[in-house]
């Protein structure tokens, strides 16, 4: 377990258990008793803990009073060569309402190189539409998207250019008339679906990892995508994080589309970079869609 500060005289407790897998507790922390009352709980992983999805967690305070965490990502594959590789640094802090906010740390965007933009762009109804000259293994992707009237809007990427390969990343509006007092089915929300992401024999199945993603009825939706060959990390509005692990086969699986289902969407805006590597012997790759660990 991790206990630290996060801010607004809060503290916060991480940790991971096996049958919730991370998860966390925000509240006051009385000194007296060494006890925490807790404000509210959440969690940091959806789906089946053992299969490519986020693990344990490691937090610290850094020099500057930030709260940064780093998790493990278990396999999704049989083969077991790259288990348990970490994900990037997260930043948690607290907003005035005292909600949880969670961001990348700021720092990766030093990594950012070949700067492409894309939009605005109109998504029709139950199209998809392929973003020429956004692509890579080695990606980071900010988007802005209007919902409009569309149920599901999202990105497909490493994408091959048949779509026979493509990772989902979506968000569903599942109640735009939702009451004042909403229920749990009430809840929109975010995920990353790998169910078309690999021809690949010893990929194991698996369902999508979804959490929910509450936001305005006027407030676009806000995505800041990192894609590192194997895995996935998808930032949504400084409110979740998902990641999960994915294994396209095919070399040209690089691809980035935009789609919306139920009615149409806009995106407002799409910035993408190539990522570079933080390790010497792998600083030739950087740019190719070459496949990797």
């Amino acid at each position: 377990p991790n206990f630290w500060p996060i801010g607004n005289g809060k503290h916060m407790l991480l940790l991971f258990s096996h049958k919730r897998s991370a998860r966390y507790y925000v509240g006051e922390y009385d000194r007296a008793t060494h006890r925490l009352i807790p404000d509210y709980h959440g969690r940091m992983s959806y789906g089946p803990i053992s299969i490519g999805s986020l693990h344990a967690p490691s937090a610290t305070i850094d020099d500057s009073g930030r709260y940064l965490a780093i998790f493990n990502v278990k396999e999704g594959k049989a083969e077991q060569d790259w288990n348990d590789v970490m994900t990037l640094p997260r930043l948690f802090s607290l907003n005035p309402d005292n909600s949880l906010r969670i961001e990348p740390a700021p720092e990766v965007e030093s990594l950012r190189t070949n700067h492409r933009r894309v939009g605005p762009l109109d998504v029709p109804a139950n199209g998809e539409t392929v973003l020429e000259g956004v692509e890579g293994k080695a990606l980071e992707i900010e988007a802005v998207i209007d919902i409009g009237d569309a149920r599901e809007v999202g990105l497909y990427v490493l994408r091959s250019p048949d779509g026979q390969e493509r990772t989902r990343i979506s968000f569903y509006r599942n109640n735009p008339h939702r009451s004042a007092r909403p229920t749990s089915h009430a809840y929109s929300h975010l995920q990353i679906d790998v169910a078309e992401s690999s021809t690949r024999a010893d990929v194991i199945a698996r369902t999508p990892e979804t959490g929910p993603l509450v936001i305005g009825d006027d407030e676009p939706v806000r995505l800041r995508v990192f894609v590192d060959r194997s895995i996935l990390e998808v930032f949504a509005n400084g409110k979740q994080c998902l990641t999960l692990r994915a294994y396209p086969d095919r070399e040209d699986s690089a691809g980035v589309s935009i789609f919306a289902r139920g009615g149409a969407a806009k995106l407002v805006s799409l910035d993408a970079w190539q990522m570079r590597s933080i390790w010497p012997e792998l600083q030739a790759r950087e740019g190719k869609c070459s496949a990797g660990g």
